[in-house]
């Protein structure tokens, strides 16, 4: 007993000594959390001066290990992007001046073949220096590479870097494709947001949204369409969703919304619904690619 509590002692000492970072009756060595930057949770990429020409956003959820890996597993169908990862096209000259957004889908690659993965892997290293790679649908990587500061205090980018592509439509526009990340330390999406129909200035719209671990509920009100529900999930700054009215079930249907926290005092949520296999969309709602802009909600 006696041996034990001096074994004690001298490991406390240790460990005091070393802050912490000496762990005893182990196998020694700093924690993987002091050596690599902490990437996991909910991240807002925005890409500039791409070969598009038009900036874009990745929303990711990511998931770090304790090995400094990083992914995260994303896809698109025909209705728009799945999973934790969404690719927002963005038409407008800046963040606070947006007119409309696009989602990615299903067939929206360089080439038209697309498997549908937007998967994302990658790691970040002891120097925080971080990789991305991006899945575009099997026929082109869109790689991110750049810095980590986990301590950057808001609005300077957590992340700052660059991406180029593989693919013969990505990459580099004019000069290099910057990248900006940040990493979302408020619940995204949750409050109240209201305006009007982006065909119909005199048609009213109001949601209630609330981000429970990102799964979305809501509820609203249109006064031309009456009541409705939504129920969705939170990829970064943006959600993929249902929505469901009670009188005019025609209505409903997938949804998908990214809020730009730069458009407006307060920020704001664009919300589109997919063209999908229709010619044009409904209602005489604008459309911006194959995306179909129901409102823009302060």
């Amino acid at each position: 007993m006696k041996f034990f509590g001096f074994r004690l002692s001298v490991c406390w000492l240790v460990l005091v000594v070393s802050l912490g970072l000496v762990a005893c009756g182990g196998y020694g060595g700093g924690s993987y959390s002091s050596r690599n930057g902490y990437m996991t949770g909910p991240w807002d990429f925005t890409v500039t001066n791409a070969k598009g020409v038009v900036p874009f956003v990745i929303e990711a959820n990511l998931t770090q290990d304790h090995h400094g890996n990083i992914s995260a597993k994303g896809s698109v169908t025909a209705n728009g992007p799945a999973g934790d990862v969404s690719d927002v096209f963005i038409f407008g000259s800046s963040l606070s001046t947006v007119n409309g957004i696009a989602v990615d889908y299903l067939g929206f690659t360089c080439n038209g073949t697309d498997s549908g993965d937007r998967s994302i892997t990658g790691g970040v290293n002891s120097s925080n220096q971080v990789t991305l790679n991006q899945n575009v649908g099997g026929t082109a990587v869109a790689t991110i590479t750049g810095t980590l500061d986990n301590f950057a205090p808001y609005p300077t980018p957590a992340f700052t870097g660059t991406l180029t592509s593989s693919g013969i439509c990505g990459g580099n526009g004019t000069g290099t494709a910057t990248v900006t990340g940040q990493y979302l330390t408020s619940i995204p999406l949750t409050g109240h947001y209201a305006g009007t129909s982006a065909a119909d200035n005199t048609e009213n719209i109001v949601m209630a949204i609330t981000n429970t671990n990102g799964s979305l509920t809501g509820d609203g009100s249109d006064s031309k369409l009456g009541n409705f529900t939504l129920t969705g999930n939170q990829v970064g700054n943006a959600f993929s969703g249902t929505v469901t009215y009670a009188s005019s079930p025609g209505n409903s249907g997938p949804v998908f919304g990214y809020y730009d926290r730069q458009l407006g005092a307060g920020g704001s949520i664009l919300l589109v619904s997919p063209l999908g296999a229709n010619t044009s969309c409904p209602n005489g709602e604008p459309n911006y690619n194959t995306s179909c802009l129901i409102a823009i909600l302060h």
